[in-house]
């Protein structure tokens, strides 16, 4: 059996035109996406000059498709500290390099605020 230019051209259009196909049908996920998800992050990059100093400086904020724009700091504050007893522990790992294992330990914040080993 010789190979053919023509029979290998056209199998190749066939299998681009399948791919190309299929990811135009898959166009319509990312709406589907954001309304199951209707926050995103918005990235504000700004660049002032002052005296001949130029600052670039990156803003990340929270935008809602209904105006919410997420928790503030007062709001996690008293989500934290006023939660009720099923909140859960707030912990943190610590390095141990004394460990016979290297593996890192963990630090809980006490309800009276002080940090114990777990």
């Amino acid at each position: 059996m010789r190979f053919s230019w023509f029979r290998f051209f056209g199998l190749s259009m066939i299998v681009i035109s399948i791919l190309l196909l299929t990811k135009m049908a898959k166009a319509g996920e990312k709406s589907e996406w954001l309304n199951d998800n209707p926050c995103m992050i918005k990235i504000i990059i700004t660049n002032t000059e002052v005296n001949g100093i130029s600052t670039t400086t990156k803003e990340e904020k929270l935008e809602c498709k209904d105006g919410y724009d997420g928790p503030n700091y007062w709001e996690l504050f008293a989500q934290f500290y006023y939660s009720g007893i099923t909140m859960p522990a707030y912990c943190r790992p610590y390095a141990r390099p004394n460990h016979p294992f290297k593996t890192p330990g963990m630090m809980c914040l006490s309800e009276k605020g002080v940090w114990e080993k777990q």
